[in-house]
């Protein structure tokens, strides 16, 4: 009976263990304006390691006329976003819509590349503390954006 206690708390320790290191994703979505994003957090309990977003623009609803000018149009923001170590960001044209994908590994940028970047808003380095999923979660719900499951 001893052996099967010890057994037993054993794995009880090692799945409580396990359960702290893995890794699990979020996903929310938004529609706004044209904009369909949709958010995907990686976290390793409330620590978010990687934030991946894809906003699909419809030109006609965003009140953009064309496709040329959605790449003038964001041709600034595109630049912004190139040769910054940890951020993957690309946007696509398409003839109806645009296809914005940028992808963030909270474990790799560098604080001091991607505060000032549009859309970020840190009260401090996130490689420092972390990125809290919990303070994330509240913000994105005050935008209006919505959990997948």
């Amino acid at each position: 009976m001893k052996k099967l206690t010890g057994f037993i708390i054993i794995m009880v320790l090692a799945l409580f263990l396990t359960a702290c290191g893995s890794e699990s994703t979020r996903t929310f979505e938004l529609e706004q304006n044209g904009v369909i994003t949709t958010m995907v957090y990686t976290t390793k309990g409330d620590k978010v390691t990687k934030q991946s977003t894809e906003n699909i623009i419809q030109y006609d609803l965003a009140g953009i006329p064309s496709k040329e000018e959605a790449q003038e149009l964001f041709a600034p923001l595109v630049e912004q976003f190139q040769d910054i170590d940890g951020i993957t960001h690309k946007l696509e044209y398409e003839d109806t819509k645009a296809i914005e994908t940028l992808t963030i590994d909270y474990e790799v940028a560098e604080y001091d590349d991607i505060k000032s970047l549009p859309g970020m808003e840190f009260t401090e380095d996130p490689k420092d503390k972390g990125v809290s999923m919990k303070k994330s979660l509240e913000i994105l719900e005050s935008q209006g954006f919505k959990e997948v499951k």
